[in-house]
């Protein structure tokens, strides 16, 4: 087998297909570029004569045996078992009915097979192992050491070096996966923030951890990637509940709500069919519907079926000549007699016979099936979901119970006297600190339980979106008054929070303690996307695009997350095909147009006066403005009016910005003019897009020393 059998025996492998569906490859292109690899080809003829000049094959072939495992006592106890049986059998063979002694020899059988099929699996790698190396010609060894040790390398590189974004300024992609829509079966990309929060995690098991980080950097999705085990045990996921922060709150109200959240997840996880019961009221309104249907499905069936038998008893009553009624009830010796016509009755008779039996078998082993009583669960969780079903049920009820009597008397005088008695009594509404105290127990006694039935190591309750809340004071208060609950054992919290609660934090140790400080353990910093992230983010949805637009989404986003999902899903409305300066042009002039409406639209909020108007009638320029130059004499023009300083400077610096990626994203750029670069690194323009939302004046700090370090004209 030549070189080229070598490459397409490992291109036939099911790994090397995933492998290469994953990147969106074609099987012939990878074909083609190791079989045109000069130095994949040098290695194989090398080491080919360096192979068969080793007699004793000593470090060729790296094959792993089974180590001591449980396994191996499963295999001892299946023979064992076997043995007495066979034992058993043999004694009492002699004085076995035939009917007993026919179920024990398939009994026999049975638990034999089972033993055999143990056993394999057992002696599988040493007799891979032993026709590896003891029955193989010294050629097939030689195979598939070059298969395991040489292909399989350079193809590995192959696929990773087509991850790589090509060098190139025209427009084109090969695929595009989970861009709109998270595939579930996408790798995620963990940034270093996401690192340092999977060590916090692992080392915390009880506690609140802190998820800081501006709009848009992904807590969010860090709190789902924690929940689903992504940073963590993926195989043993967390039972979590994750909650948003309520703009208007009461902290009694919202301990309800996570104790009333966490009952309900505490349900589904504990459910023993392995269906979980969902607690959603649409659930609840279609199984009306449902059961309508499956009456009129069920109505629908008999009547098909009792069509189908009344055809041919019609049929045959006329073919054997009698009524109907005495044809079903006294049959006439349906096989003597046959004529052609009775024939070409019975014929179709049999075959919708056999169909109704097979239909309404196949409905009684579906009926049976679903009527199969579900595997017992453990009753540890059967008492944990009662537990928390009765906890939901306080949550969510007062009991109220109303008896009363009453009568009435009529007398001679035409008096009347009555009595009534009514008692009524309602359980009280429980105080802040008892609704801390019983959530407190419920979560400890359900970590507990599911971590002696070995459904999860902990629980995770995040609170999202708690830096939406307007007024920094509230979000304090909010966590100054839930914090009570953050110390249960067998259960961490996630509190996503705003940038000045990380500044607080880092804050702990001098006299000023606010409630940030007090309440959490750990706090990590959710940053935006570097550049390698961003590659890393693209490449696994839009394999194949160049490193020049990989790099311009990155700028144009300043690397948060949510922009540059929507900056690249921009990108992708566009033609491909297009040169670099052309789809520059069309997704500036788009912001550019889009922040036109913005500022005009701040400005007009503020107090008429000639300072606004002059500034209004510079802003709805901006989409008629064309080129570099004309965006950067419009930019000092902003600059250098009087009044609204503030919003001067924002609409400044981003035409400014835009001025500066219409001149470094040229037709002519390479790699090593986009990086190589010092002082105008890429990376500077996205610095200088993410402090915007911050402070201009650093942003145009930034655009100026980036377009002197490329030699672009400074103002």
């Amino acid at each position: 087998m030549g070189d080229d059998g070598l490459i397409a025996n490992v291109l036939v492998t099911d790994d090397a297909r995933e492998l290469l569906a994953a990147e969106r490859i074609p099987v012939r292109e990878a074909h083609e570029a190791l079989a045109g690899d000069p130095e994949l080809r040098e290695r194989l003829d090398t080491e080919r004569a360096t192979f068969l000049r080793d007699p004793a094959f000593q470090g060729v072939i790296a094959s792993r045996l089974p180590g001591h495992r449980p396994a191996d006592l499963r295999l001892a106890a299946a023979f064992a078992v076997v043995f007495g049986y066979h034992l058993l059998l043999v004694r009492a063979w002699p004085n076995l009915p035939w009917g007993f002694a026919v179920f024990g020899v398939a009994a026999y059988l049975a638990v034999l097979a089972i033993a055999c099929r143990i056993g394999y699996r057992w002696i599988a790698p040493l007799r891979r192992l032993f026709r590896r190396v003891g029955t193989l010609p010294v050629e097939d060894l030689w195979r598939v050491y070059a298969v395991e040790r040489i292909v399989w390398p350079a193809l590995v590189r192959f696929v990773e070096a087509k991850r790589t974004p090509p060098d190139s300024t025209q427009f084109t992609y090969r695929a595009v996966d989970g861009l709109h829509a998270e595939s579930p079966t996408a790798t995620p990309v963990i940034t270093g923030a996401g690192e340092r929060l999977r060590t916090a995690v692992a080392r915390s098991a009880t506690g609140a951890i802190a998820l800081a980080g501006h709009r848009g950097v992904g807590k969010t999705t860090a709190i789902r990637f924690v929940a689903d085990g992504v940073l963590g045990d993926p195989d043993r996921p967390p039972l979590a509940v994750i909650a948003s922060a309520p703009a208007r709150y009461d902290a009694r109200d919202f301990v309800l709500y996570l104790h009333a959240l966490l009952c309900k997840e505490v349900i589904t996880r504990t459910h023993g069919t392995g269906r979980p019961r969902r607690w959603a009221t649409f659930a609840r309104l279609v199984a009306p519907v449902r059961r309508r249907e499956r009456a009129a499905q069920l109505v629908r069936s008999l009547l098909a079926h009792l069509v189908a038998i009344a055809v041919p008893v019609l049929l045959g009553a006329w073919a054997w000549g009698r009524p109907p009624l005495r044809f079903v009830t006294d049959p006439p010796p349906l096989f003597t007699g046959l004529t052609g016509w009775r024939i070409a009755v019975l014929v179709p008779a049999a075959l919708v016979a056999l169909v109704v039996v097979v239909d309404l078998a196949a409905s009684v082993w579906r009926t049976a099936r679903g009527l199969r009583p579900a595997r017992r669960a453990d009753p540890r969780l059967r008492e944990l979901r009662a537990v928390a079903g009765q906890q939901l049920r306080r949550i969510r009820f007062l009991q109220t119970y109303t008896t009363g009597w009453s009568g009435k008397l009529t007398l001679p005088l035409k008096g009347e006297a009555g009595w009534t008695r009514s008692t009524q009594s309602a359980e009280q509404q429980l105080s802040y600190p008892e609704v801390v105290d019983e959530f407190r127990a419920f979560a400890e006694y359900a970590a507990g339980v599911l971590r002696a039935a070995h459904v999860t190591d902990r629980l995770v309750i995040a609170i999202d979106e708690l830096d939406k809340i307007a007024e920094p004071e509230k979000a304090q208060e909010l966590i100054n008054d839930i914090k009570g609950v953050f110390d249960v054992p067998g259960c961490l919290f996630l509190v996503s929070v705003s940038d000045d609660a990380i500044v607080s934090f880092e804050r702990r140790g001098i006299p000023a303690r606010d409630a940030f400080d007090s309440a959490f353990s750990e706090m990590v910093r959710l940053d935006n996307f570097t550049p390698d992230d961003t590659r890393a983010w693209i490449s696994r949805r839009v394999p194949g695009l160049p490193e020049q637009f990989v790099c311009l989404c990155h700028c144009l986003s300043g690397g948060l997350p949510r922009d540059l999902r929507r900056t690249v899903v921009e990108l992708l409305d566009l033609p491909a095909g297009q040169p670099l300066s052309a789809v520059v042009e069309l997704l500036v002039r788009r912001e550019l147009d889009r922040k036109a409406h913005a500022f005009t639209g701040a400005a007009r909020t503020v107090e008429p006066s000639p300072e606004r108007s002059s500034l209004i009638a510079d802003l709805v320029r901006i989409p008629a403005v064309r080129g570099p130059g004309e965006l950067r004499a419009l930019a000092a023009r902003i600059t250098s009016g009087e009044g609204l300083a503030a919003l001067r400077a924002q609409a400044a610096a981003y035409l400014l910005f835009s001025a500066t990626i219409l001149e470094v994203f040229t037709d002519d750029l390479t790699r090593d003019r986009l990086y190589g670069v010092p002082g105008g690194e890429p990376q500077l323009l996205a610095l200088a897009r993410q402090q915007m939302a911050f402070d201009p004046r650093v942003s145009m700090d930034l655009l100026a020393s980036v377009r002197a370090a490329r030699g672009l004209a400074v103002e």
